[in-house]
């Protein structure tokens, strides 16, 4: 049978699991590439200091990630999925409000609750595809999810600015509907209660005792050496990766000032082409390293954000946005695959965890470091950190590689 015809026999749980992620995305796009714009003109804040607000809710959303992945794999993957959706809709609720500090006292609650789902989603994705099509249903599941950010940012560039509540009652009726997919959805995996491991989710500790060290997921980079070295990669390639969503909608906003619509327009290029590409790429890849689609997607990132720097006019945007799509999309072809691949049984959630780890941590740090840049020295300042940091990513991207040769030759040094 060909993989288009494996992939039609997928359960319904992926695909109840695909909806929600359109949905979800839809909603999320609506409004967070807009906030950074929002918390700098509202409190007359200069970009750095704006976007170290922006990542406060960053910081908090380790501790959710870390609990998300423990919970999913001690009770399992929809009870987590369930309260992540449904939570997540009744604080967007809070920011309808026309006040700055409630505003964004809600998108800081939103973040971190809304971040339970991923690792729990994710797991649940390996519990049900084989491991030779988990390439292919990953890429599935981001293109249709960028669906739902090709139109988010249109829609929410037309009403943010203007009608801030529509927006934002948008995005809560999104979690919502995505709850709904995932009440029809069954558990696929027995919770790991009692498994082997020493830790707060023994059978007899309470719920307190499991969530009271919030980091204990975070042993697992102690333990594995690939894990630890594929997240600091993962985290310094995302750290430029989304100064797209982030400092770079500033440099748009200033540049344009067209209330965000050229704005809206850049990040449509974006996910368009995640939406056409992610599933060709990922096809045309499959028998590829990870490390050698890493690479290639540094050397695509490299040219993508030096387009600022030349004299094209508005067209170097456009440019940097098309080149910046395909390093998002060869970098997403190997790395959660490859996260998925180093954990081990009853810690799938826990492992892919560090997934939305590397994606917070990036949002986290990175655009403050392009905010100073761009503060600095206007948009050359900008682009001098994220070549920066394009480097800092193939320097740990060459040490993750030395050390899985390591490994290869003493297996007895890898996982402890």
């Amino acid at each position: 049978m060909g993989k288009q015809g494996e992939l039609s026999r997928l359960p319904l749980e992926y695909w109840l699991r695909v909806l929600g992620d359109f949905l979800t995305g839809f909603g999320r796009s609506m409004l967070i590439p807009f906030m950074l714009i929002y918390l700098k003109e509202q409190g007359g804040f200069p970009t750095w200091v704006a976007t170290v607000l922006a990542a406060v809710p960053q910081f908090f959303q380790l501790f959710s990630t870390s609990w998300g992945g423990v919970l999913a794999d001690f009770y399992g993957r929809k009870p987590v999925m369930l309260l992540a959706m449904l939570g997540s809709g009744l604080v967007l609720i809070l920011m309808a409000s026309a006040n700055y500090v409630v505003v964004y006292a809600g998108y800081v609650v939103f973040l971190i609750v809304s971040n339970f789902y991923r690792p729990a989603a994710f797991a649940m994705v390996t519990d049900v595809v084989a491991v030779e099509l988990q390439r292919d249903a990953f890429a599935i599941l981001r293109t249709v999810a960028n669906l739902g950010f090709v139109l988010g940012p249109l829609v929410g560039s037309l009403v943010f600015f203007t009608h801030r509540s529509l927006a934002v009652g948008g995005t809560a009726l999104a979690y919502v509907l995505a709850a709904f997919t995932v009440f029809f959805m069954r558990e696929t995996a027995v919770p790991s209660r009692g498994d082997h491991q020493v830790r707060p989710g023994s059978p007899k500790a309470s719920l307190f005792s499991r969530l009271q060290n919030p980091f204990q997921s975070y042993y697992l980079l102690r333990r594995d050496v690939l894990l630890r070295w594929a997240v600091i990669t993962g985290v310094f390639f995302l750290m430029v990766q989304l100064q797209m969503f982030t400092s770079l909608t500033v440099v748009v906003n200033d540049a344009f000032r067209d209330n965000g619509r050229t704005l809206s327009y850049l990040l449509m290029i974006n996910t368009a082409g995640v939406v056409i590409g992610q599933y060709f790429i990922t096809s045309m890849t499959r028998k590829l390293s990870f490390y050698f689609l890493m690479g290639l997607a540094i050397l695509v990132g490299v040219l993508g954000w030096g387009m600022l720097l030349l004299p094209l006019g508005p067209v170097r945007y456009y440019l940097l946005l098309a080149l910046a799509t395909v390093a998002e999309m060869l970098m997403a072809a190997g790395y959660t695959p490859y996260i998925a691949a180093l954990a081990r049984e009853g810690e799938v959630a826990q492992y892919m965890s560090f997934t939305q780890t590397s994606n917070i941590m990036g949002q986290m740090i990175g655009p403050t470091f392009g905010a100073v840049g761009y503060d600095l020295a206007g948009q050359t300042g900008f682009v001098a950190v994220i070549w920066v940091l394009l480097a800092l990513t193939f320097a740990s991207l060459q040490n993750l590689r030395r050390q899985a040769r390591h490994i290869s030759a003493f297996p007895t040094s890898g996982k402890q």
